[in-house]
């Protein structure tokens, strides 16, 4: 199929040229953030809002209220929020190392996944009279039979199935 496409002699028209294109590489896989300490940032963000709200408000009157309840007033909150904040970071950098290792191995499975699928495509052929593409016997693999024509619309997903079917599918890989 490559050289189908770098063909000057019989140039293909732009619809047929974008199907028979290589198969995309796949995108990198993104390091999610870890749930318990997005939770426990949240609550800590939460309750410093409130503390703040209150203290808007304004301080308890002196002549109302004691020392030591204005100075709980003032505090409270942050005795609560600033432990959980500094939890939900502890928690973050400690599950940080296995949410890496999961993102890489699911890139690396991606990318054996595309080599496969760009092997296949290499494999495929086009006749240009018909304008249908096919896999000769053993272009795959030794053992793999001959196709029937495929129509140019369907190459990308025969493709696909047909890495899947002479290379198997790749293990699902799962946070550790």
């Amino acid at each position: 199929m490559p050289h189908t496409l770098t063909d000057v002699a019989h140039p293909l028209g732009e619809p047929e040229r974008g199907l028979l294109l290589p198969p995309p590489p796949a995108a990198p896989v993104a390091v999610a953030r870890s749930t318990p300490a997005v939770v426990l940032h949240t609550v800590a963000g939460v309750i410093t809002v409130l503390w703040l709200m209150n203290v808007a408000k304004g301080v308890p009157d002196p002549e109302v209220a004691d020392a030591s309840y204005r100075l709980g007033y003032l505090v409270g909150p942050l005795i609560l929020s600033v432990p959980l904040a500094l939890i939900g970071l502890v928690v973050q950098v400690a599950t940080r190392r296995r949410r890496v290792r999961a993102a890489e191995d699911a890139t690396r499975a991606r990318h054996a996944v595309q080599e496969r699928r760009h092997q296949v495509w290499q494999a495929s052929w086009l006749c240009r009279r018909c304008r249908v593409a096919f896999f000769p016997k053993g272009s795959v693999s030794p053992d793999h039979p001959a196709s029937p024509a495929i129509a140019v619309a369907q190459l990308p997903m025969w493709v696909t199935t047909t890495a899947e079917r002479a290379f198997g599918v790749p293990e699902p890989t799962g946070p550790r």
